[in-house]
């Protein structure tokens, strides 16, 4: 999926070989961004993979829902979405050149080529062979979420969330026969350190006792 990056983004990945495991979520910072910027990043996506986790899973995006919901009441808002385009999948390779489509307000070109950076590391291909090879009996998905962090050069410090879901499902008519499918969701969301001021005292409250056991240093 990034076997080779553009030369351009070659000081991006030199930048982003340090990541974090926020809970579910692969996160990872570029460019100029301070260690108090980082700090409040980490703290929000934090406090919203606790406030998805307590709102249950009842659709295969539900947990998403929950999740941006959260970066909303704390002072996020969506630049720009990524557009659903899922993809069939025949052979585990096809994983290596999936790319997100994004529409919205702003660039996200740099944060969106990083992603297949990520996406190495999230084990894509490997889950998709295995769903190929040994397909369950019944409908199965694996979710996985990445979220790389930058601050742009007009200073917006943005988050570009992305969601992946790998499904195995059987046909209703031939249960030798499954369909695995790669989709993915999300957005760029962009930081308002004066919105999120007001809600900080709050989400510290809410992740204390929570940093030492979700959070993860990953080496990419």
């Amino acid at each position: 999926m990034a076997n080779a990056l553009p030369s351009s983004l070659n000081k991006v990945f030199d930048n982003a070989m340090n990541a974090k495991m926020i809970g579910s979520t692969l996160t990872s910072f570029v460019g100029e961004v301070s260690e108090a910027s980082k700090q409040d990043i980490q703290d929000c996506l934090l406090y919203a993979q606790l406030y998805a986790d307590r709102g249950g899973t009842s659709g295969p995006w539900t947990w998403l829902s929950n999740y941006q919901y959260a970066l909303f009441s704390i002072g996020f808002s969506l630049k720009a979405y990524i557009v659903e385009q899922p993809l069939l999948i025949s052979d585990a390779h096809q994983v290596r050149d999936y790319k997100v489509q994004v529409a919205g307000v702003g660039s996200s070109e740099r944060l969106a080529n990083l992603l297949g950076v990520l996406f190495d590391s999230l084990h894509l291909e490997r889950d998709a062979l295995s769903y190929l090879n040994e397909p369950p009996i019944t409908s199965h998905a694996t979710h996985y979420q990445c979220a790389p962090c930058e601050r742009t050069q007009q200073g917006e410090l943005v988050v570009f969330v992305c969601a992946l879901q790998l499904s195995c499902t059987p046909h209703d008519k031939n249960p030798a026969l499954t369909f695995v499918r790669l989709n993915s969701k999300g957005g760029r969301f962009q930081f308002d350190a004066a919105a999120y001021a007001a809600m900080k005292n709050e989400v510290q409250d809410v992740i204390r006792g929570f940093t030492n056991t979700m959070i993860q240093n990953v080496e990419l």
